[in-house]
């Protein structure tokens, strides 16, 4: 592996201090993997409608968590016990593995890494009981796929517990490697990453640039700024990209 990626440089677009084990595959493999954080996740001051779900989860029957920061940032907003009769669904073994730290488990975590197979795969699951409530605990920038697809089988209740901003800046060091070709790839883990490098880049180095996206949904944000990813993991986690990228290279 090591003679595959060995003194060749990557760029990390994920936002600050989210970078640490993708950092460490690339410097096992002998590669060096710069930062360069083109979005922050903050905590999200709640409305009144929002903070008065945590006043009430005792009306819900499910907790449905699509990111790790969104287990994050609910726990942080929580000033009582979950209910014994709340249960938890997860999207993705990074959010599973957040929860169970914070000593939480789920009772159905999808097999894919999407909303859309979350919402296929848990509407076989609910479909026979009733229309239970559910909350949905997301970022401002999620997308309303799973309340969509399941419209018929639950009602939905969501709250924004982080939000997504624009980097405040960005090293111009880095700027310059990708603009002297001196990289192989920029890494995108979300379509919020994709959107702000395209409004700092020029038109030309949108058409030369290099990059590896985590998922179908940050590769489809790209491909609609005109941007063809070179490698799109199969699965969506740092280990997954970074298991993609090394098949691209054995190619």
């Amino acid at each position: 592996m090591e003679g595959l990626l060995k003194d060749k440089v990557f760029i990390s677009t994920r936002p600050a201090n989210d970078s640490d084990e993708l950092t460490g595959l690339f410097a096992n493999a002998g590669a060096t993997l710069l930062q360069m954080p083109l979005i922050e996740i903050l905590p999200k001051p709640l409305t009144k409608e929002e903070s008065a779900a945590f006043s009430h989860l005792e009306d819900f029957q499910w907790l449905i968590f699509t990111s790790a920061n969104g287990v994050k940032y609910f726990f942080e907003n929580l000033t009582v016990e979950l209910p014994s009769s709340l249960q938890i669904g997860v999207i993705g073994n990074k959010t599973e593995k957040v929860l169970n730290d914070l000593g939480y488990s789920a009772s159905f975590k999808n097999p894919g890494s999407t909303g859309e197979e979350f919402a296929d795969s848990f509407a076989e699951k609910i479909k026979n009981n009733g229309k239970p409530k559910i909350l949905l605990a997301l970022g401002n920038l999620a997308r309303n796929v799973i309340q969509h697809k399941l419209v018929d089988y639950a009602t939905f209740t969501r709250i924004d517990v982080y939000e997504t901003k624009e980097a405040e800046s960005v090293e111009n060091n880095t700027i310059e490697k990708i603009e002297n070709n001196d990289y192989e790839m920029l890494i995108f883990t979300s379509p919020s990453g994709i959107q702000q490098f395209v409004k700092l880049a020029n038109k030309n180095l949108l058409q030369k640039i290099r990059i590896a996206c985590i998922g179908e949904t940050t590769a489809k944000a790209a491909i609609e700024n005109n941007i063809e990813p070179k490698v799109v993991a199969t699965t969506s986690s740092a280990s997954g990209l970074f298991e993609s990228i090394i098949n691209f290279y054995k190619k």
